[in-house]
């Protein structure tokens, strides 16, 4: 590839990626401008060929957040059905849309 065009390529990607992170502050995650951003950062990135170091870079930092989102999915878990004593399928009724609600416990 020529760097030229790699240069350019990535120097979009960058400005792009400035550009998404304040529309994300001001507007959220779930807001049309940020949607737009993100899907303009993702087109970006479609053309961009990674070689599969690199590639096995990103899917393991993405895999190692799926991993500890998990273990603090099961630990709260744990707290509520072992030591709460809340039955276990209330708690998988329940937990699902409320995992980002600080204050869903204080509820129960």
């Amino acid at each position: 590839p020529d760097p030229e065009v790699a240069r350019q390529r990535f120097g979009a990607v960058s400005d792009q990626l400035q550009a998404t992170n304040k529309v994300l502050k001001k507007h959220g995650r779930s807001g049309k401008e940020s949607v737009a951003a993100l899907q303009a950062l993702a087109d970006l990135f479609m053309p961009i060929k990674l070689v599969p170091k690199q590639f096995d870079v990103l899917v393991e930092r993405v895999r190692g957040a799926l991993d500890r989102l998990r273990q603090q999915e099961r630990a709260i878990m744990q707290l509520c059905v072992r030591d709460a004593r809340m039955p276990r399928a209330d708690f998988l009724r329940l937990f699902p849309s409320n995992e980002t609600d600080q204050t869903w416990s204080g509820d129960l």
